[in-house]
């Protein structure tokens, strides 16, 4: 933790001092949260969110980041109990799913999910955040609480 400390602050400073970007690719979200200003989660070789840093984690839109959000250590939590974990397995990219390719490991899936669903702006007002999920605004914003945080409800995709 020192060093990805040391590392991160080595970050910032290069940051500041030369005015240019930085993309990180990872799978830690602390470390995206104490970088990060955009956030662009992939899954399956594929972009299925992009936003802010507060968007991305106050606001998620697709399953699957709700499903990386729900398992992060924390603090206010049970430590005896085993962090919730994304059920079955990433697909092969040489076989990926038809439709959305979260849809096998998705607890939400539903018939419309066989499609392919773009990448849009779907939160009103709100062009910059884009996802891949065909799921209304209200329903996410239900189906993503798990008891009191955002997390995947059922340990078992419903569609196959």
């Amino acid at each position: 933790m020192t060093i990805q400390a040391q590392i991160l602050d080595e970050l910032r400073t290069l940051r500041e001092e030369t005015r240019a970007g930085i993309i990180l690719v990872t799978h830690d979200l602390a470390v995206v949260a104490d970088i990060a200003d955009r956030v662009v989660v992939m899954y399956s070789g594929r972009v299925v969110e992009q936003g802010t840093l507060d968007e991305l984690f106050y606001d998620p839109q697709h399953p699957y980041t709700w499903g990386l959000l729900g398992s992060i250590t924390r603090i206010d939590r049970d430590s005896s109990q085993r962090l919730p974990a994304i059920a079955g397995l990433p697909p092969s990219l040489l076989h990926t799913p038809q439709g959305c390719h979260f849809r096998p490991r998705c607890p939400h899936a539903f018939a419309q999910c066989t499609e392919d669903p773009a990448l849009l702006a779907r939160i009103p007002g709100n062009a910059e955040h884009v996802d891949r999920c065909w799921l209304e605004l209200e329903q996410k914003r239900k189906l993503r609480v798990v008891g009191d945080q955002i997390g995947l409800a059922s340990p078992e995709p419903v569609i196959a």
